[in-house]
C-alpha cells in the first residue's frame, strides 16, 4: 500500500503498541508530515511514523497500519 499523501484525510482505526494514546482511536485528522528521525524503528521510504493534526489542534505520530484512508 502507499502512503497517504500531505493534507490528506485518515482515520485512526488500531493502535500497534501501548505508547499509542487511545483517546485518538476512531478519530480523523490531516495528515501534516512524514518522520523518519525520531528512532522509532522507521524507514526510508516506505515505513515513516505519519503526523496527523487533528480538528483540537493536537498533533501525534501514528504507524501506517495504524490508520485508514
Amino acid at each position: 500500500m502507499s502512503l497517504p499523501k500531505i493534507k490528506q484525510i485518515v482515520k485512526v482505526v488500531k493502535l500497534s503498541d501501548e505508547t499509542g494514546e487511545e483517546s485518538f482511536l476512531g478519530k480523523s485528522g490531516t495528515v501534516i508530515y512524514f518522520d523518519y528521525d525520531c528512532g522509532c524503528g522507521q524507514s526510508y521510504p516506505d515505513d515513516p511514523m505519519i503526523g496527523v493534526k487533528f480538528a483540537d489542534g493536537k498533533i501525534e505520530e501514528f504507524w501506517e497500519e495504524e490508520i485508514s484512508y
